[in-house]
């Protein structure tokens, strides 16, 4: 472990500064340099000013009992850090606020993060309250964070915990009293992946929509809540990220045909919360393994609109998704669905569905009436064992239909690994349904945000698949 003070590990939150260990600050003791029993902003400038005169070799301009009542941080050095804490102290005091403030103990060390203490039986109300479980030099040991302040609304940025990966290596900041100040991941292993098509970050086209809808196909699993954040308000920082992400391969290359995001063969009897990726008592600790629904669709859009990391993403209620599209003013809402292949009512290349509870994209309606789909869901492996993910599947009324013999073939010739574990998903006519009363198909509107110069949208799937996997 290695003491660590100043740079971007020293904090200000609140009325608490985090520095050496043991010393509290306040009017007549450290920090009152021309001793008028005041910590003041005099006191701050004259230490700046001996701090600049040292960095720059001129020696001191200190009186020695200045400089020992000036080194309020206690590194042995008069320097700007001392500067800034009587700038805040006096800040505090003239503004009417306490008159200390407390300089605690940084230390930095490489940790293995091994997840939430009791995750499982945790509820996701007490978040603020949980504690995490690190492992330095062989030895677990127990922590808590720093949350920060809430916005106005009384909500929590989780900026530190929206960085932690379980059996992820970090060097973490933390107090004497194990509050961990901020992170930084080390993590050897982050395995690369090229997808066998790729589209073009920020081109707006439908095309591009659905190429780029195809790259986390086969090597991306369903993961319940992946792809939100921590707190599962919002867009995690994946889905608001460029490219597939390496989390997401390197958890499907963990894992086999014996994975299950709930319980195992998907039965309650062998419910086992804290050996469970589901998320018991509503927080999901593995939300940057892989993505659920909403999680896929939110990380398809922002990779079509945005060229960039880090803006504002997608991700939302599955069931409310299109119609939020649709209140974007990027196109059209309908809850009108037919399985005709001649009707404009038809799903076509594009579109995106949101039934109840699951939102997925369109590639199109077969000549039969079945559709060819895209999205994250769980579906059964070869052993059984409810997984699944990112995947071409198909709606209709049997594998004999054209949509799930296309599916097949796609998943099969493009994505071979995947077929090892799970045969191609086909779903029923229900996933047509608009019950529910957010329910229904968003369609672009092929003037902005995206265009369709190739004319995808009245494409037959098969036509789509060719000319989005470069066949034609």
């Amino acid at each position: 472990m290695r003491k660590y003070i100043g740079g971007v590990f020293a904090f200000l939150y609140s009325c608490m500064i985090f520095a050496n260990a043991g010393v509290s600050v306040s009017a007549g003791q450290l920090g009152d340099v021309n001793a008028d029993e005041s910590i003041n902003a005099v006191d701050a400038a004259a230490i700046l000013v001996h701090a600049a005169d040292t960095g720059a070799g001129n020696g001191g301009t200190l009186s020695e009992t200045a400089q020992e009542f000036a080194d309020v941080n206690e590194d042995g050095s008069v320097n700007a850090m001392d500067a800034a804490y009587v700038l805040v102290y006096s800040a505090l005091t003239g503004a009417g606020e306490k008159t200390t403030f407390e300089l605690l103990t940084a230390e930095q060390a490489d940790a293995l993060y091994l997840g939430v203490v009791n995750y499982g039986n945790i509820n996701k109300a007490d978040a603020l309250n949980f504690k995490y479980r690190f492992e330095i030099d062989g030895e677990e040991q127990i922590f808590t964070i720093e949350n920060g302040e809430p916005d106005e609304q009384g909500n929590y940025a989780f900026e530190i915990q929206n960085l932690l990966k379980e059996n992820y290596h970090f060097v973490i900041s933390y107090t004497k009293n194990h509050k961990i100040l901020e992170v930084q991941e080390t993590e050897p292993f982050l395995p690369s992946y090229t997808p066998p098509i790729q589209g073009t970050a920020g081109l707006h086209t439908v095309k591009n929509f659905l190429t780029i809808a195809m790259e986390p196909v086969g090597t991306t699993l369903y993961m319940y809540g992946g792809g939100w954040n921590w707190q599962d308000e919002g867009s995690a920082w994946s889905t608001r990220t460029i490219g597939v992400n390496p989390d997401w391969v390197r958890f499907w290359q963990e894992q086999d045909a014996n994975y299950t995001y709930r319980d195992k063969y998907g039965n309650s009897a062998y419910k086992d919360p804290e050996n469970s990726y589901y998320p018991y008592g509503e927080y999901n600790e593995y939300y940057y393994t892989g993505l659920d629904c909403s999680g896929y669709v939110g990380w398809a859009l922002y990779n079509t609109i945005h060229d960039e990391n880090g803006l504002e993403g997608y991700v939302g209620k599955s069931t409310q998704m299109a119609k939020r599209l649709a209140d974007y003013g990027w196109g059209s809402w309908s809850k009108t669905i037919s399985t005709n292949a001649n009707s404009d009512d038809r799903m076509k290349a594009g579109d995106i569905m949101s039934m109840s509870g699951h939102v997925w994209i369109s590639l199109g309606t077969c000549a039969d009436g079945s559709v060819v789909i895209a999205h994250s869901t769980p579906s059964d492996s070869v052993n059984g064992q409810p997984g699944g993910g990112v995947q071409i599947g198909a709606v209709g009324y049997s594998e004999t239909c054209e949509a799930y013999q296309l599916a097949s073939s796609y998943m099969y010739k493009y994505f071979p690994e995947w077929c090892k574990r799970y045969r191609p998903s086909l779903k029923g006519t229900g996933y047509l349904s608009v019950s529910a009363s957010d329910a229904g198909r968003f369609r672009w509107n092929t003037s902005d945000p995206l265009t369709d110069p190739e004319g995808v949208q009245d494409m037959t799937p098969e036509q789509v698949l060719k000319l989005i996997f470069n066949e034609n």
